[in-house]
């Protein structure tokens, strides 16, 4: 009785359970609430660049969005070791070996710490070199400058909450993360109004805006973190650096964060060749990324869940069902993303609107977002099918196929053909057609996988 009295305080009041019973009303508890965290994450930089954009002037507007690229070069390496921290969990906590959950919990907040720290330093000694390296426009690359300075400050706590979150994601718990979200969220938008409007800071503002809520976010997610009842509780005392959990980690996250970063080397060349046509196209472009990133937001959260669900799965040996797990995300996840394209594309130029009042801005925006939103249920695929490989313990892979057929083939675009074509729809050209590359050969590698393990449960 003792022993089983153990076993219930090691599981979570908040968990999901993906392993028995109908999966799909699980599947939409899971990524809703994921998927609103996003776009409130995107809310809250939209803000940024809405309020720099009509209050300090399309220059403010292409040095906040020219950063874009730069920010998610740091964004994508954490949040990708993050994910590895969640297929630790997932899979430990599907076993029942609790013992292994809180071990990781513990590493992983000792490598968020650590990691945190890496990140500012390297940050603030890239920020111009990068800048510069990547061509951004000599009217602008000081107030860019300004703003990715001040947004260094705040990786530290941006690793905190993503980690803390993965650890949180990892038994179902979507809910959390997002109301910390809204609460850092409120404070951006405020401190937005407060620094840019009132007190005129420009790019400044929205930076400190945006250090602020990535600490209060840290904050929220450690507290609760702290004050679990399972075992995913944090003791700081217990805080540590397990070399065997970090290699499990490592393992997982590493091509992760190795294929998030070096998307970010064929994004920032086609940011790049961007910059080539002035800092108009550069603000027009921006805030169509702005807006396409609220789609990206349901890709992300149907990736998450993709590794979630079938990290559980193929743990406890229930392949048959992460068959028909994996089928019903793939549809449900092509059926969003075209829904919500569709609605971008018909409201494409008031949504533009909101970000700067200047035609050109906005019909150079609206080139751009005809083209993204109407192909992003193709992105939605490839990651899904990158994190469904994954699931069955191939980390490297999907990797693999990715750096060559999406990063390799689009710096192939840019440098062999993109001179001969030298328009702007050219270079945004590159993301459809490497995805439907990428998706080919990692369909092909799936089957290939599948194949390797049991048809049917095992339990």
């Amino acid at each position: 009785m003792a022993e089983k009295a153990v076993h219930t305080s090691a599981r979570s009041a908040h968990e999901i359970d993906m392993l028995h019973g109908p999966v799909f009303g699980k599947y939409i508890r899971f990524i809703l609430p994921l998927a609103f965290g996003y776009i409130l994450q995107l809310l809250f930089n939209a803000a940024d660049i809405i309020v720099v954009g009509r209050f300090a002037g399309a220059a403010s507007l292409a040095a906040v969005g020219s950063t874009t690229a730069l920010v998610n070069l740091y964004l994508q390496i954490y949040i990708g070791i993050a994910t590895g921290v969640n297929i630790v969990v997932a899979g430990a906590y599907a076993t029942g070996n609790h013992e292994k959950v809180s071990n990781t919990v513990h590493t992983a907040i000792g490598m968020a710490l650590l990691c945190g720290a890496v990140f500012l330093g390297l940050g603030l000694l890239t920020v111009r070199p990068i800048l510069i390296a990547v061509g951004s426009p000599s009217d602008i690359i000081d107030l860019s400058a300004l703003y990715m300075y001040i947004y260094c400050i705040g990786m530290p706590a941006s690793v905190i909450y993503n980690f803390g979150a993965s650890i949180l994601r990892s038994i179902g718990d979507t809910k959390r993360p997002m109301y910390y979200l809204v609460a850092a969220g409120v404070v951006n938008c405020v401190l937005n109004v407060i620094s840019v409007v009132i007190f005129h800071l420009g790019v400044a503002g929205v930076a400190i805006a945006t250090t602020a809520s990535n600490y209060i976010s840290a904050v929220l997610v450690m507290n609760a973190l702290l004050h679990e009842d399972s075992s995913l509780k944090v003791e700081l005392k217990k805080i540590c650096l397990d070399r065997a959990v970090i290699r499990d980690i490592l393992k997982s996250g590493v091509p992760i964060a190795v294929q998030n970063s070096f998307f970010t080397i064929p994004n920032i060349m086609i940011q790049s060749a961007v910059n080539t046509y002035g800092s108009v196209y550069v603000a027009g472009n921006a805030a169509s990324q702005s807006i396409e990133g609220f789609q990206i937001a349901f890709l992300n959260a149907n990736g998450i869940a993709t590794a979630t669900f079938l990290s559980q799965h193929t743990s406890a040996g229930k392949y048959r069902r992460a068959d028909s797990v994996l089928r019903m995300i793939l549809i449900s996840s092509v059926v969003m993303s075209l829904a919500i394209g569709l609605c971008f594309f018909v409201l494409r130029f008031p949504l533009l609107g909101l970000y700067n009042r200047d035609p050109e801005v906005i019909g150079i925006g609206a080139r751009r977002l005809t083209i993204m939103v109407m192909t992003d249920f193709m992105d939605v695929t490839m990651c899904n099918l990158s994190n469904a490989i994954r699931g069955y313990g191939r980390y490297f892979p999907p990797t693999l196929i990715t750096l060559i057929f999406v990063c390799g083939f689009r710096m192939a675009w840019l440098m062999l053909l993109w001179p001969f074509f030298h328009t702007y729809e050219f270079i945004i050209l590159a993301w459809p057609v490497s995805w439907i590359l990428a998706i080919t050969v990692l369909t092909l590698y799936y089957l290939h996988t599948r194949g390797m393990f049991p048809k049917e449960d095992l339990c």
